[in-house]
């Protein structure tokens, strides 16, 4: 008994290495052991610890994302606004598709949309690149 349980004292007889055992199962049951338990806590603990911290960077990527998409928004709204403004005025006030105002500036904003598109895959695919294997 004495190379199985590193921390119990035999005195010999098997009635005080029983009763010695039941003491020593007693107190670890309870709680009072907390020694013998440290190594599966720390582990616990340590895992807990990564997966809060994998949490947090995921929300902190995905919040600097949604920012990032919505400013973007915004900024081509601000740019796309004038020019849609004033060809639908233009439209509006008698002049056809076939007027040159009207088609250089629905051909700008075509050509500013789909810059912006471009934009936008392109840095899709770069993110996707530069991520780590374990963030998949």
């Amino acid at each position: 008994m004495q190379d199985r349980f590193p921390g119990f004292r035999s005195s010999g007889s098997p009635a005080e290495t029983r009763r010695g055992l039941s003491q020593d199962l007693l107190r670890a049951v309870s709680g009072h052991d907390a020694g013998a338990q440290l190594p599966v806590v720390a582990r616990t603990r340590r895992a807990i610890r990564v997966a809060d911290e994998t949490r947090r960077e995921q929300g902190e990527r995905d919040r600097r994302t949604f920012g990032i998409s919505l400013f973007a928004g915004g900024a081509l709204f601000v740019l796309l606004a004038p020019v849609l403004w004033d060809s639908m005025d233009d439209l509006i006030g008698g002049e056809h598709f076939t007027d040159l105002p009207t088609q250089v500036a629905l051909i700008s904003s075509l050509l500013m949309m789909s810059v912006v598109a471009a934009l936008a895959v392109f840095w899709r695919s770069r993110s996707g690149r530069d991520s780590f294997p374990q963030d998949q």
